[in-house]
């Protein structure tokens, strides 16, 4: 059961492994990075508000 669960990574409906291989199933480690999710969260609104 996933009820309560945020900001996971599912796949096969099981929680997904950490990889470093690209095109490997799994999550990649940049899909993790908070840095990275502020950047592109910030990018984004720069985009929309143009």
């Amino acid at each position: 059961m996933v009820d309560g669960v945020s900001g996971r990574y599912f796949e096969d409906c099981n929680e997904a492994e950490q990889t470093l291989v690209p095109g490997v199933s799994g999550v990649a480690q940049h899909a993790l990075d908070p840095e990275a999710a502020t950047r592109l969260w910030e990018l984004s609104l720069d985009l929309l508000l143009q």
